[in-house]
């Protein structure tokens, strides 16, 4: 059976991806799996020191660094388990009777691979334990966990809150579409107030055909659309237009280019997650 899969570290968006993988599993109506992965980095060992401290000194100094290393490893499966067990119990406390919690030792993006075929919506902080000091930095997972998973994936920041109404940013590309096509047959957002918006650019083409079918779609799911066509640099204006219009929520196509053409162009998908006002649903 599919379930909303989540994300958790303990890191300060940790309440965030609770309370949003939440609204998700009640609205699709299906279970939800709190993941803790625990990845081990292998710190690099110290060059030789037999010269300067004896071959002895270097062995207890070795042994040492190897129990150190042991006690981190027990403390963040300790930690792991507490932050678990404290989702499930909010998660319990908001309604929701399906749950399961696990640890997994490895690559998160390794470990969500491994459970594709589990997840049907997949939540995830914007920022974990070594970025929450900066607002605007992107955790170093995001990227690659977007990129290769076929699943949608909720990146949320501290505070969420439930949606009321939502942007879809559409441009008419083949993951634009396939946003319209979720956002058209899941009960996700149904009722929930709709803003389909696209920002035309010189190789936009002929955006306002594409946006008029877009919004028919919309309206037959029966949705209420309100359709916007803005001009401008396309982050900044759809950043613009969450504020203005009070978005709780913007959905997107995710990397639709290659990553030799980001390089030289650079990335629409990277720069809304670094500064969009929302939580962002992506799809690849």
């Amino acid at each position: 059976m599919k379930q909303v899969f989540a994300c958790v570290d303990g890191s300060r968006v940790t309440e965030s991806v609770c309370d949003a993988s939440v609204w998700v599993a009640t609205r699709v109506d299906v279970p939800l799996t709190f993941l803790h992965a625990l990845e081990h980095e292998n710190a690099p060992v110290a060059g030789d020191l037999s010269g300067s401290i004896g071959l002895g000194a270097r062995e207890d100094l070795l042994s040492e660094m190897i129990e150190l290393e042991a006690q981190k490893a027990a403390l963040e499966l300790k930690q792991g388990k507490l932050v678990l067990e404290a989702v499930s119990n909010r998660a319990r406390e908001k309604g929701v009777d399906q749950i399961q919690s696990m640890q997994r030792h490895g690559s998160l993006t390794e470990t969500l691979s491994e459970f594709e075929e589990q997840i049907r919506v997949l939540v995830i902080g914007r920022q974990g334990e070594a970025h929450e000091a900066f607002s605007n930095a992107i955790g170093s997972h995001i990227e690659s966990v977007i990129r290769t998973s076929n699943r949608p994936v909720l990146v949320v920041a501290e505070g969420f809150r439930t949606p009321t109404r939502f942007m879809l940013a559409y441009d008419g590309s083949e993951t634009a579409n396939k946003a319209l096509q979720l956002v058209s047959e899941s009960p996700l957002l149904n009722a929930l107030e709709c803003h389909l918006v696209a920002v035309k650019t010189q190789s936009s083409g002929a955006i306002e055909d594409a946006l008029e079918r877009a919004s028919a779609q919309l309206h037959i799911a029966g949705f209420s659309v309100s359709t916007t066509l803005l001009e401008g640099a396309v982050v900044d204006s759809l950043i613009e237009y969450q504020k203005t219009q009070a978005i709780d929520l913007t959905i997107m196509g995710a990397y639709g280019h290659s990553r030799i053409r980001q390089f030289f162009v650079g990335s629409q998908t990277t720069r809304m997650l670094a500064n969009s006002m929302t939580p962002l649903l992506l799809l690849r």
